[in-house]
């Protein structure tokens, strides 16, 4: 219950609207004053009136407290500004008709009308307050008027001395109590004002020391964003190179290309690439994107791997150098025109293969975030090296597997011809003739001829003689043969290994055969009679012996002997 009447006497606040929290406030506290003050005029009229009697007086203070009771009601239900304006007449209306019904402008109560001016000030705005003192001056004129005039009959109730002097003192209480809220909330606003000057000062000082640093920081954002600038235009740089370079397989061309396109990306004055010899010993100048770098490549510059060139230091540690045109630490030759010199490992898994040689026409022109990026175009030029390398090497044994691979094939196609019976068929459209010479190729003009190609070697040949010899094949004839010689030399070559397959199956079944016979025997005279009679059985037509020797007259074991035994798997004397 006493905390119902609490929250009642706090005044309402609305958030995020400092105004019309502060139109509630006011309302709250004047509202509550008038009612007190009419509450407590009202007990004092009547303990200072000679008899108790209930008249029309004591209505109009009664409902002036209801209607003020209502208007209090509103304002806190968030009609702020409507509550204000209507306490504002309320008032006005009840102090100027008090004075009405008593002495006039001469009648205690017309002094309210100051209270309610300063309510007006508060509660609505100084505009109203004016407009408030303009109609209260007009009310003035009516009221000397009608006293002048005989119109206003003070009632009897307000003859008593006691009742001026309650109203006097009602009013003036009234008056005080609002001067000095009116004062306090100047007080604090002024104290609020003051305290925020100092917060502002504060903030002020704090946005200043914010300033310089923000000034700092914008500086040294400049220069961080020309640094960032600078690093993705040199990856930009790198990525480009590193796309161009990865299409080149021939490391003849790949390093003019890799200098050229270094060279020209980043403006520098001379790009060289020295690669390890095979000894180890030195670094010859093998691509320069300069005249003077192009001169010392005719005539084989070369560095020795640890001397005191740059190139010598880093071919020997594998570490970035950066060096300055001095005369006594040379690149291996410093461009004419050269004001920084940088050079640069090429490595292959850590192991050292070469040196980037980068000449520059600017002063100091290669910081460490140069020397890092431009590292990575070093190991990319590195790879792309290797890449080429390997490249030429596959390039090199698949030659070499090609060649033999046409040595074999001709070789065995060679045996094969010079062992078949049949080298051939011939069909002249009634009957299939079986060709036992290979003959020479005849040229005709009506004759056409298609070889029959394997892997770049000629195994055969299909020739068409037209029955009519004026006759020419057409294109899709010869299309037709041509694509009949590409099938067969397939189908020959793969009917060759399938013998070739089949024959080493059986030597090798052969030979397991053999082997599980031979483990299963323990005597000697016994492994070699079967060792004779089973390879006997296997070389038809021949006749097999064997026969144990003293190593030290037949000093060339292993050699074929021309004598021989009669009858197949004869036994060893």
């Amino acid at each position: 219950m006493w905390q119902i009447v609490i929250n009642y006497l706090t005044p309402v606040k609305y958030p995020g609207d400092d105004t019309k929290s502060r139109q509630a406030f006011y309302i709250h506290v004047i509202a509550l004053v008038f009612m007190v003050a009419i509450s407590i005029t009202e007990i004092s009229l009547k303990i200072i009136a000679p008899r108790f009697e209930v008249n029309w007086f004591d209505a109009a203070l009664t409902s002036l407290v209801l209607l003020i009771l209502g208007i209090w009601i509103l304002s806190r239900h968030g009609y702020t500004k409507a509550a204000g304006a209507l306490l504002t007449l309320l008032l006005w209306a009840a102090v100027n008709g008090l004075a009405a019904s008593g002495f006039g402008i001469r009648d205690d109560a017309f002094l309210g009308n100051f209270i309610v001016l300063l309510a007006a000030g508060l509660l609505v705005s100084w505009q109203g307050a004016l407009a408030l003192s303009a109609l209260t001056v007009a009310t003035g004129l009516g009221l000397a008027y009608a006293e002048a005039n005989g119109l206003l009959q003070p009632a009897e109730y307000f003859t008593s001395p006691y009742t001026a002097l309650l109203t006097v003192g009602v009013v003036i209480v009234i008056f005080a109590g609002l001067m000095a809220f009116i004062l306090s909330s100047l007080e604090g606003a002024i104290t609020r004002t003051q305290a925020n000057a100092r917060d502002l000062e504060s903030v002020n000082r704090d946005l200043r020391v914010a300033r310089t640093r923000l000034e700092e920081n914008q500086a040294e954002l400049v220069v961080a964003n020309e640094q960032l600038k600078r690093r993705a235009e040199r990856i930009g740089g790198i990525a480009s190179i590193a796309k161009t370079i990865t299409v080149v397989q021939e490391i003849d061309r790949l390093l003019p290309v890799v200098v050229e396109a270094v060279s020209e990306r980043f403006q520098f004055e001379h790009v060289g690439i020295y690669l390890l010899e095979e000894s180890g010993q030195s670094a010859a100048l093998s691509a320069s994107s300069s005249d003077e770098g192009r001169q010392n490549l005719l005539a084989g510059n070369r560095v020795m791997v640890g001397s005191e060139s740059l190139i010598g230091v880093v071919t020997d540690r594998g570490e970035p150098r950066v060096g300055h045109p001095t005369g006594t630490d040379p690149l291996s030759f410093e461009h004419t025109e050269a004001r920084s010199l940088l050079a640069l490992p090429l490595k292959n898994r850590e192991i050292v293969i070469g040196a980037l040689d980068i000449q520059s026409a600017q002063d100091d022109a290669f910081t460490q975030e140069d020397v890092a990026a431009l590292q990575i175009l070093a190991d990319q030029i590195a790879i792309a090296i290797q890449n080429a390398r390997s490249a030429e090497r596959a390039r090199g044994a698949l030659q070499q597997a090609e060649i033999a691979s046409r040595q074999l094939i001709g070789k065995g196609w060679k045996e094969i011809a010079g062992s078949a019976e049949t080298k051939g068929y011939r069909y002249d459209g009634i009957k299939l003739e079986a060709l036992k010479e290979i003959t020479k190729p005849t040229h005709s003009s009506s004759g056409f001829t298609v070889p029959v190609r394997l892997r770049g070697q000629v195994i055969g040949r299909i020739r068409i003689n037209p029955a009519d010899q004026t006759r020419q094949l057409t294109e899709d004839e010869s299309a037709m043969a041509e694509a009949t010689a590409e099938r067969v030399a397939l189908a020959l070559e793969s009917s060759r290994l399938l013998e070739e397959a089949q024959s080493r199956a059986q030597r090798e079944a052969f030979l397991g055969e053999l082997s599980s016979k031979l483990g299963a025997s323990y005597q000697l005279d016994s492994i070699v009679r079967d060792t004779v009679e089973e390879l006997g059985k296997s070389l038809r037509t021949t006749t097999v012996s064997f026969q144990l020797v003293n190593p030290s007259s037949h000093p060339q074991a292993g050699t074929f002997s021309d004598e021989t035994n009669q009858g197949n798997g004869s036994k060893p004397k």
